[in-house]
């Protein structure tokens, strides 16, 4: 009887809302967690093909590259 009269008393937007801000802080805390690990740790949680790994880091290094390159075009082109 009190789940029933709380079911009909409680707007489910409310509930939506609590229910998407539990999600939010969930995810913000795993992904912080996350970032503390090491890469080695990291690396065996995700149990990846060793080749598939190298691919993602050297890709993360031309990311870095492309980037630094970017800024530095950017700081010539704005000098000007």
């Amino acid at each position: 009887m009190v789940c029933a009269t709380l079911c009909h008393s409680i707007p489910k937007s409310i509930v939506y809302c609590q229910v998407h801000e539990a999600k939010r802080s969930l995810l913000d805390f795993f992904y912080t967690e996350l970032g503390k690990l090491e890469q080695k740790r990291l690396s065996a949680l995700l149990n990846e093909d060793p080749a598939i790994m190298e691919r993602r880091s050297a890709l993360a290094k031309r990311l870095e590259l492309y980037r630094s390159a970017q800024a530095e075009i950017d700081m010539v082109a704005w000098s000007k």
